[in-house]
């Protein structure tokens, strides 16, 4: 247990794989990978799939994703024996670093008639489960397993996708098929923008206009030419059973689901909806309507003690929804005209001794964090939660300036680097001064140049965000995410020494094989889709009768 606990600690420090031309197609790359010198291992219909307990259900999906690859394999049964494949949870497994890496740590070993899996915890089991569905290939002798051993863990504990399903609605079947393509790809956090100036997209029962009113708007721009409205009626919410079936459908998959609600800004929706949620003492106030175009939106939600009952009854409602600890609230692109021209907000500011309207922000923000701690939950916010002073206990997601990570690291706040420059898969991805290629993605660190040894632990990770304004279906939302979804993984999933272009690359071209078993529709090198352009035309969704 000593020596393999060395070889591991070392293998975390210097990864080691394979040469390219060897190199299986693995996306994100393990920690230590040591190819095997023996025949390959057939499988078929009589490999045999052993897993007890709680490896189980891993076990379940494990054949179930196999079998969507075409290799076919037992049933799972409860026994360890030496043939086939076999999961196993092993507590005392060698692994290195924080509790929540070593929950991911997996050691995979195969052979030519067997092949081990084994992890500290069955999240570490799963996260196995997907290199062994990557390593499965079909040769002219069917389908095989290559011979090698692997010690793996992850760099960072966030490694998130965002889907802005406000903008443009997606169904329950397209976002659970987005989670399983993240969650192949040892991601595992789905970030779910819920709420928007364009729409509210989910059910609360207490405050049935929020949907009833706020999920619908009465046009949408020309795809193509922002400038023009298409006339044509647009929306759709997520039920609260939908949500449990989302929630569920990723929990199998341990992927954590982080809502987003917007405030106090961004929020044209819900104020259409209760229209005593806005700044109404503002001079030539008129109730909004559900946003029809894109851009910020001047209105934000008045800073009442009716708007924070209003967000804590919603609060109430939807949080026992998301057993996941974060709480994304946005704060971001909050303009500051209406609370400047209220007589209110001018009041709130001089009763609280704020300097102005970014210490109201500050001051809005710090007010829901507090609801949030009550039930149990975290704030997460763009980086404009520092915008008249940043909560000590909030997290910061980092989009704009990186001057705002090292700000908020000096200051002891964890950060979860998004930035622009790496990340906005709605991105072009050539053609444009700011275009955003996988090569691009591939180069992020997420680590800010010169953080104290003392402060990287803050950086929980790194995710893409894919904003729909110019994305309204789920062909394209796959056009714009993969592959450099795949970039992102591997930079958020592998160590950092031994990062190279040629080698990813390499591993990349042997992946896509996979992204074209589930008929992906990411975009080739050619700019192409790897399905039609026509599948990307944007999904009506009108209003239900």
């Amino acid at each position: 247990m000593i020596l393999r606990l060395l070889l591991f600690t070392c293998a975390a420090m210097t990864s080691s794989v394979a040469t390219s031309a060897e190199a299986p197609g693995l996306i994100p790359r393990p920690v230590h990978l040591t190819p095997g010198d023996g025949p390959t291992m057939p499988l078929t219909a009589t490999t045999a799939l052993h897993a007890a307990g709680a490896a189980a259900a891993v076990a379940t999906w494990l054949r179930d994703e196999l079998a969507r690859s075409g290799a076919a394999i037992a049933a799972p049964d409860a026994g360890d024996g030496q043939d086939g494949i076999t999961l196993r949870l092993d507590p005392g497994l060698a692994a290195v670093g924080p509790d929540w890496a070593q929950a991911e740590t997996y050691r995979l070993t195969i052979d030519a008639g067997h092949a081990t899996l084994t992890a500290r915890a069955p999240e570490g089991l799963f996260r196995g489960a997907t290199t062994l569905v990557q390593l499965a290939e079909q040769t002219g002798a069917g389908w095989r397993l290559p011979a090698l051993a692997i010690d793996d863990q992850p760099r960072f504990r966030w490694r998130g996708l965002m889907l802005d399903c406000g903008r443009h609605f997606f169904t329950v079947a397209e976002v659970e098929r987005f989670i399983d393509l993240l969650a192949l790809h040892k991601l595992n956090r789905f970030h779910w923008h819920l709420t928007e100036d364009q729409g509210w997209r989910i059910e609360v029962k207490s405050a049935p206009r929020l949907t009833s009113v706020g999920a619908w708007r009465a046009s949408s721009p020309v795809m193509g030419d922002a400038g023009k409205a298409d006339g044509q009626p647009y929306g759709g919410f997520y039920t609260q059973d939908d949500i449990r079936h989302v929630v569920a459908h990723a929990a199998a998959r341990f992927v954590t689901v982080v809502p987003e609600l917007e405030m106090p800004g961004h929020g044209c929706a819900a104020i259409a909806a209760y229209p005593e949620l806005g700044n109404r003492d503002v001079p030539g106030w008129q109730d909004p309507q559900v946003g029809t175009h894109w851009g910020v939106f001047h209105h934000t939600l008045a800073p009442r003690e009716e708007t924070f009952a209003f967000i804590a009854k919603v609060f109430d409602e939807i949080l026992p929804l998301f057993p996941g600890a974060y709480v994304h609230i946005g704060g971001d692109e909050a303009p500051k005209d209406e609370w400047q021209h209220s007589p209110f907000a001018q009041q709130v500011i001089a009763e609280h001794d704020l300097k102005d309207a970014h210490g109201l922000q500050a001051w809005f923000i710090k007010r829901v964090e507090g609801l949030l701690t009550a039930r149990g939950k975290r704030l997460i916010g763009w980086d404009e939660i520092q915008e008249g002073g940043l909560s000590p206990t909030a997290t910061m997601m980092v989009w704009r300036d990186w001057k705002w990570a090292k700000l908020a690291l000096a200051a002891g706040n964890a950060v979860v680097m998004a930035p622009t420059s790496h990340t906005y898969f709605d991105y072009a991805q050539s053609g444009t001064p700011r275009a955003l290629d996988t090569q691009r993605v591939f180069t992020l660190e997420p680590v800010p140049d010169g953080t104290p040894a003392t402060q990287v632990a803050q950086v929980l990770g790194a995710q893409g965000q894919v904003w729909t304004e110019s994305i309204g279906s789920a062909d394209k939302v796959e056009y714009m995410t993969w592959p450099r979804a795949c970039a992102l993984a591997e930079v958020c999933w592998s160590p950092a020494e031994g990062r190279d272009w040629t080698d990813f690359q390499a591993r990349l071209t042997r992946h896509l094989a996979l992204l074209d078993r589930d008929q992906v529709n990411y975009r080739k090198d050619d700019g192409a889709p790897a399905r039609s352009s026509e599948a990307m035309a944007a999904t009506p969704h009108p209003p239900l009768p």
